[in-house]
């Protein structure tokens, strides 16, 4: 599935603003405002909506404290413990009502980038997913923190973000903490440590493949994975070794394994050896497996391995039957053959002293005309 990113802003302001404030999600999930107090926060974004030139701001406490909702002394507070971080530096005002300082961006930005890299060291992302991987639970922050964590630290921009959280609106959390597992697994093995360039396209791989098949439960990702592994047991059965090398092959063994007359794992596992068993000249062809034990076994409902069995001794007791009755048969044809033609052959000699004797009668003939009185 293919996203389309954009920045997208939203706008508070009236007809009669004259200064508008952009804060980007990306600074805010990077802890930006993490370091202010409520109070704090609220002071700050009216700091920033009433900047001057040269970054000058100057404020009418009373009108301030009533746009914020504050007490004065509240403002006041709030206003000194901003300036304790470096954001603002106040200014001596001309009255006491008034307050005058001036805005370092630089300093929010800095001090925001060296808290972003202290976390950074404290924190790495494998020590993060290991934490997910752990735990019972897990909010959808700290599964969104443990799957960028396989993305290097300058790759991980407000895209990846986005797509981060089409995926938690799409999968189940259960899911996607399972996902953070293979691919930390499958980075362990490749010898990456923290994050590995291929990492996030392995991952996102398997994503498209849940997109693809339309499994978006925990439950069927557990049925999906249990059909995988029961087809390779099927093709190492059957003789296969390389599972990409044919995937004709293992769509016809998940046919076996699924579907309204799904047989068990053990009935088609059985089926096979038996194949190749008699198939003794060479390896059987798929079909010859399906024509003479997988649509039999489905035709007569088969669902175990003692039936199964029972079968095959019924059909090998049949082609015994069978045998011995053809070899009756044969000797019965054989016998009365032999008699007939014995029969024929003393039929013939008689036949011939028979011809033999009219032979010799027919020579002697006598004139009784001449014996007549």
């Amino acid at each position: 599935m293919k996203h389309n990113y954009y920045k997208k802003s939203i706008d508070l302001s009236e007809a009669e603003s004259r200064q508008l404030l952009t804060l980007g999600d990306s600074l805010i999930e990077k802890g930006f405002l993490r370091q202010f107090s409520g109070d704090q926060t609220k002071v700050l974004l009216y700091l920033l909506t009433h900047v001057k030139e040269a970054n000058e701001i100057e404020l009418e406490l009373p009108l301030a404290a009533g746009a914020l909702g504050m007490e004065i002394k509240e403002l006041k507070t709030a206003l000194h413990n901003l300036a304790a971080t470096g954001i603002i530096n106040p200014q001596t005002a001309e009255a006491e009502n008034y307050f005058r300082c001036f805005l370092s961006l630089e300093a929010v930005l800095t001090k925001n980038m060296e808290h972003s890299k202290a976390e950074a060291s404290s924190t790495t992302g494998a020590e993060v997913r290991q934490q997910l991987i752990k735990s019972n639970s897990a909010s959808e922050n700290e599964i969104a923190a443990a799957l960028i964590s396989f993305l290097p630290p300058g790759a991980r921009n407000i895209h990846r973000r986005e797509e981060i959280k089409s995926w938690l609106n799409d999968f189940e959390p259960q899911m996607l903490k399972e996902l953070v597992r293979r691919v930390d697994k499958w980075l362990k093995r490749q010898g990456g440590g923290d994050h590995l360039q291929g990492a996030y396209a392995y991952l996102r791989a398997i994503i498209d493949s849940w997109y693809q098949e339309e499994i978006t439960t925990y439950e069927k990702l557990q049925e999906q994975d249990k059909l995988h592994r029961e087809t390779r047991e099927l093709a190492r059965a059957y003789g296969i070794r390389s599972f990409s090398s044919n995937t004709a092959q293992l769509k016809t063994f998940q046919s076996w394994l699924s579907g309204e007359q799904a047989l068990s794992k053990e009935l088609a596992l059985a089926a096979i050896r038996e194949a190749v068993r008699r198939k003794r000249d060479g390896q059987p062809s798929l079909k010859y497996v399906e024509d003479n034990f997988i649509n039999p076994i489905k035709e007569l409902s088969i669902n175990n391995l003692a039936d199964f069995r029972r079968w095959l001794q019924k059909e090998m007791d049949g082609q015994a039957s069978e045998a011995d009755s053809r070899d009756q048969t044969d000797s019965g044809t054989k016998d009365k053959k032999q008699k007939s033609k014995a029969s024929k052959s003393k039929n013939s000699k008689s036949d011939e002293k028979n011809d033999e004797d009219n032979y010799k009668w027919k020579d002697f003939f006598i004139d009784f005309d001449k014996y007549k009185e």
